[in-house]
């Protein structure tokens, strides 16, 4: 019985760890732990049907586990501190237009992503030509919703 709890506990840790360290194996690992305690309920009280339910309320509990880390620690100071920020999120349709043909300094070396300011305001970049090393002016050639394709002047 330990190790069922154990490994739903477990389970649950690292689905947690996955919202503040992102990449999907936390997370992977996470799940295998809940069917992993889906199987040790086989073995210690036999049948499919209750370790079926197990599994699914143990996924159950990682998904709401996840949806209230995501809704309330992102708006806490430590969840700020720690989750990962949009240096300028999406870029709105009537801003698309006034970019276009902009001029802007690299503030990041671009391989080939990157960011630019123009205008006072840092935005995510992709260049067009190859790579662009910090410093460099590069002209704004088309704005997608959440980043600027420019290119070398």
């Amino acid at each position: 019985m330990l190790k069922i709890f154990a490994s739903i506990l477990f389970g649950y840790l690292l689905i947690a760890l996955e919202a503040i360290v992102p990449g999907g194996i936390l997370g992977l690992l996470g799940f295998i732990c809940l069917l992993a305690s889906s199987y040790f309920v086989h073995l210690e009280f036999g049948g499919w049907i209750l370790p079926a339910l197990v599994f699914l309320a143990g996924c159950l509990g990682g998904v709401l586990l996840m949806f209230f880390q995501f809704k309330l620690l992102s708006r806490s100071k430590l969840g700020k501190d720690l989750f990962v920020h949009s240096t300028s999120g999406r870029i709105d349709e009537a801003r698309h237009l006034e970019l276009v043909g902009k001029r802007g300094i690299a503030r990041t070396d671009h391989h080939p992503e990157g960011i630019i300011r123009v205008e006072g305001k840092d935005y995510d970049a992709c260049i067009s030509d190859g790579f662009a090393p910090q410093g460099v002016e590069l002209e704004v050639a088309k704005a997608e919703p959440f980043r600027l394709i420019v290119r070398r002047v």
